[in-house]
């Protein structure tokens, strides 16, 4: 997520650069709140019908039988809460060259010395590692600090790309660093110690800055399958989480290996959300409101 939200940060620089501050503000109202209130509403019937029958299976303990109903919560959709906060915010704050410049420097001088970055977010993950962004339709304090610093950090990068070269290197080195500390943290104890904690904001940052330096290291050329899968992602995160919910009721009855049941959970949820992508939303009016350019 903290990657999801540099990459906003540095796309939503270039539609205000592009678009001027009024257009940027109003295009990205128009693709994060009218989604965002169209599709709350579905999601939380099904989240309350998929969970009914999930207790009604015996798959859930009975103390879990107050929570069945309506939760007020925007599950997964939260994202698009601190999105939209962080671009209003980005509105109406008045610009701020510095952070752009050192960011510059740091580029050109030794990237991995934007690691720095982590030691906020490992410090706040340190004194609050309960981490609940979707508990409130509104942004709270922690979460807005520590997802606002990625979507910043991407928002001074784009003034920054011409400075990318240094980045491109050491990217596959950080990305790497990145996956295997994750690895090492997440798989044991540690994740539920506050060094787990801390380390967490270690990896976020060197998997952020490895990720995005081997993106720009690709060679840039049309490739329609990817720009499907592109124009896809926006309408996949909207829908995949009934259908996760759903595809754990389908297996929980059914023997068989757990890791199994997880791929298959994962593959069909993709399939399900790309062919209906390509069915409702690819080549029809809804298209540009999810992210779809007309060529």
């Amino acid at each position: 997520m903290q990657l999801f939200f540099a990459l906003s940060g540095f796309f939503s620089h270039l539609v205000f650069e592009s678009r001027g501050a009024g257009a940027f503000f109003v295009d990205r109202s128009r693709r994060l709140l009218v989604p965002l209130l169209v599709a709350l509403p579905v999601v939380l019937f099904l989240d309350v019908k998929l969970r009914e029958a999930s207790f009604a299976q015996g798959l859930m303990a009975a103390s879990y039988a107050p929570g069945v109903g309506l939760r007020a919560s925007p599950v997964h959709l939260w994202f698009l809460v601190y999105l939209w906060a962080f671009c209003a915010l980005a509105f109406v704050l008045p610009r701020w060259a510095k952070p752009t410049e050192v960011v510059q420097r740091a580029l050109a001088r030794w990237p991995p010395a934007l690691l720095v970055l982590a030691v906020p977010t490992a410090l706040g993950l340190w004194l609050h590692p309960e981490h609940r962004p979707e508990a409130l339709f509104w942004p709270q304090p922690f979460e807005a600090m520590h997802f606002g610093l990625f979507f910043a950090f991407g928002w001074w990068l784009w003034p920054a790309r011409e400075a990318l070269d240094g980045l491109r290197r050491h990217g596959p080195w950080l990305l790497g660093a990145g996956l295997g500390l994750g690895l090492w943290v997440f798989s044991g104890p540690t994740q539920w110690q506050p060094l787990g904690h801390a380390l967490g904001g270690v990896v976020a940052w060197a998997v952020t800055l490895g990720a995005l330096g081997l993106a720009f290291a690709v060679p840039s050329r049309p490739r329609p399958w990817l720009r499907f899968l592109v124009e896809a992602s926006y309408w996949v995160y909207l829908v995949h989480y009934p259908l996760v919910l759903a595809l754990q009721l389908f297996f929980a009855g059914r023997p068989g290996p757990g890791l199994l049941e997880y791929a298959a959970t994962v593959a069909l949820t993709l399939a399900l959300a790309l062919v209906s992508f390509a069915a409702l939303v690819w080549k029809t009016p809804l298209g540009p409101w999810l992210g779809v350019k007309r060529v």
